[in-house]
């Protein structure tokens, strides 16, 4: 029978691929590595890594039990968690992952109230994109996530819609579309766009959004950050599309303006992931606030998938 240890190294070494690498990730010397990841080759009687052009590769085997052995030790990891908490009282810790939007505009706002009720509770928010935010929820790293769409894989994890992104076209200040209630995707045809990155999910929905157009859309500013692009469009770049979720905490930003687009159809859902297994109590009051503060209301919930970075910015002539 193998060890949870064993499971955590042998999940080390099939993230990373290397013996080395795990074990300075575990903490162990590269022989431990070995010798963990032979045992649990003994026990299940079967290869569970092969060398191929001198790199480790997992074999079938290896690919079944890397995802069982992430689902036991975040199992292990909830119960640990569970009855500390028990023992506490409200102490414990909760793990939340989402894009660098989300984690401003909703989560944190949540988790001020939140720990006022659990004044014991650690907060841990790792700001991811959205893949990685699926990633960590999956591996049990997170206990829940947040992100812009729908996940790839989304069979491994429950996912609920909490809310639609509503996106909004930003403006400088005098300009001639600020005059209007809303604004169509056509108006914007023929202006300057300042936008996401590429690979940003909120990107491929703005780009499907706008190809169906009289005019391909002129980029001449591409930025990773929410920041960057208000201030592209208060310099007078161009304009931008942002959803309000992503907006609100900029609010306060002087010399842009926004307005509704009129075409947006329902916009990009907002989803909660969660594994497939029953919270710990916390983290269910948790989800349970973040549900009632995503709720659709008059204004609509909206939110950006930000590529994590460092706040890259490229400017076409």
């Amino acid at each position: 029978m193998f060890q949870l240890r064993q499971l955590k190294t042998f999940v080390a070494a099939a993230e990373t691929l290397s013996f080395t690498q795990a074990a300075r990730r575990v903490h162990l010397s590269q022989p431990s590595v070995t010798e963990q990841v032979r045992a649990l080759e003994e026990a299940v009687g079967q290869p569970l890594f092969i060398r191929h052009n001198n790199r480790l590769q997992l074999t079938p085997a290896g690919e079944r039990l890397a995802s069982r052995a992430r689902e036991l030790l975040a199992m292990a990891d909830d119960a640990l968690r569970e009855v500390r908490d028990d023992v506490a009282g409200t102490a414990g810790a909760i793990r939340v992952a989402a894009p660098p939007t989300l984690c401003t505009s909703l989560l944190i706002p949540q988790w001020l109230g939140f720990v006022q009720q659990h004044p014991a509770m650690q907060v841990e928010v790792q700001e991811r994109n959205s893949s990685a935010t699926a990633q960590a929820v999956r591996d049990g790293t997170a206990d829940l996530g947040l992100v812009h769409g729908w996940p790839a894989n989304g069979a491994e994890l429950r996912t609920e819609v909490l809310a639609r992104d509503m996106p909004m076209v930003v403006l400088p200040p005098g300009h001639p579309l600020g005059q209007a209630a809303d604004i169509p995707s056509d108006a914007l045809s023929a202006l300057p766009l300042v936008v996401t990155m590429e690979g940003c999910r909120y990107r491929e929905y703005l780009d499907a959004l706008l190809q169906h157009g009289p005019a391909r859309p002129r980029i001449r500013g591409v930025a990773d950050s929410v920041p960057a692009l208000i201030q592209m469009v208060a310099a007078g770049l161009g304009v931008s599309i942002l959803p309000r979720m992503a907006l609100a905490p900029a609010g306060a930003a002087p010399r842009v303006e926004w307005k509704p687009l009129s075409d947006s159809g329902e916009g990009l859902p907002i989803c909660l992931l969660t594994p497939h297994r029953t919270p710990a109590r916390l983290v269910a009051a948790f989800i349970a606030m973040i549900r009632l503060a995503a709720a659709p209301s008059d204004q609509p919930v909206a939110a950006i998938d930000m590529q994590y970075g460092a706040g890259r910015v490229a400017v076409a002539e």
